[in-house]
């Protein structure tokens, strides 16, 4: 093998290493899902005044705290219980009204969430496995040429035929 093939093969390993810990960083740095607490807990906040809005959709209510926390309970009851809480603190207190949305839709795709969680995995394996295949692809040819180079030697009557096959077991391993 070349120098300049080695160097090259030593760059693009480089550029896939450094790609890797790109991907793993821009993982890492995702922002976590909204915390869930218990139903009684979001009947809680909206009797106290702290939320801004409620959203309730699909079985899962969003709490939009007027300090910009956000937080989802399940809702059992299709939201009856959290909208009869919104609606009794709306008349109490008509100076800090708590917004109340009703969105309904397709559920989201939880299979979708899981695979995008598995994807820097798979992008580090076929990274490693890529590697792997290039590193072998460099160092085959290696041994190769060093055997061409001990059967011109012997041809040419430098080496003897025992020196050989001993030379040629020791690149063979």
């Amino acid at each position: 093998m070349t120098r300049t093939g080695g160097l090259g093969v030593a760059a693009a390993l480089l550029l896939i290493v450094v790609l890797a810990l790109g991907l793993l960083y821009a993982y890492r740095s995702q922002s976590p899902a909204i915390p869930s607490v218990p139903y009684s807990a979001a009947v809680g906040a909206i009797q106290d005044g702290s939320l801004r809005a409620v959203e309730i959709e699909d079985g899962r209510a969003t709490l939009n705290f007027a300090d910009g926390r956000r937080q989802q309970a399940t809702v059992p009851d299709n939201g009856d219980a959290l909208v009869r809480a919104v609606q009794d603190h709306n008349r109490a207190d008509p100076t800090h009204l708590i917004e109340l949305h009703f969105a309904s839709g397709a559920a989201p795709n939880p299979t979708f969430g899981y695979l995008y969680g598995l994807l820097p995995i798979l992008i580090a394996a076929v990274v490693v496995l890529f590697s792997a295949s290039q590193f072998a692809r460099a160092r085959a040819p290696q041994r190769y040429e060093a055997l061409s180079r001990l059967a011109d030697l012997r041809d040419r009557g430098v080496l003897t035929e025992d020196e050989f096959l001993r030379e040629k077991r020791r690149y063979l391993k």
